[in-house]
């Protein structure tokens, strides 16, 4: 294994590159929660407003810390920031409206390679030409 020490890219700490404390490491709460609070960047916008909006607020958060973090069974969102995440998730469902509304327009924006085959012009080809 190259180097002397492994870097974990959740946690922003450096351990001995061994895999037995890799693994110790990647099994541990503080890694498990790191990289949960990573991952949910990457969630649908709708899936989290569905679960945020059933939890009350964590009193233990916005006094300063939550122990519990992702694992929280309280919402760690401000309102304000619950109004941010409702005007993404209504900005989203805008976008797909008009997707819906408007199917042949996406297919004009295609290169010609990548668009459906016109059978009516397939049938007018001249396949006699000679190409030398």
């Amino acid at each position: 294994m190259g180097g002397k020490s492994y870097y974990c890219d959740y946690c922003c700490c450096y351990m001995k590159n061994d895999l037995n404390v890799r693994k110790l490491h990647n099994a541990g709460a503080s890694h498990t929660a790191a990289k949960g609070t990573y991952m949910r960047r990457f969630e649908d916008p709708r899936k989290i407003l569905a679960a945020e909006r059933s939890k009350r607020p964590c009193k233990r958060f916005f006094a300063g810390y939550c122990r519990f973090e992702q694992l929280c069974n309280f919402r760690h969102y401000t309102d304000k920031q619950m109004k941010q995440l409702e005007k993404i998730v209504s900005q989203l469902k805008k976008k797909a409206s008009k997707k819906q509304r408007n199917p042949q327009k996406t297919k004009r924006n295609l290169p010609p390679s990548l668009q459906p085959l016109d059978l009516a012009k397939l049938k007018q080809t001249n396949w006699d030409l000679s190409w030398g």
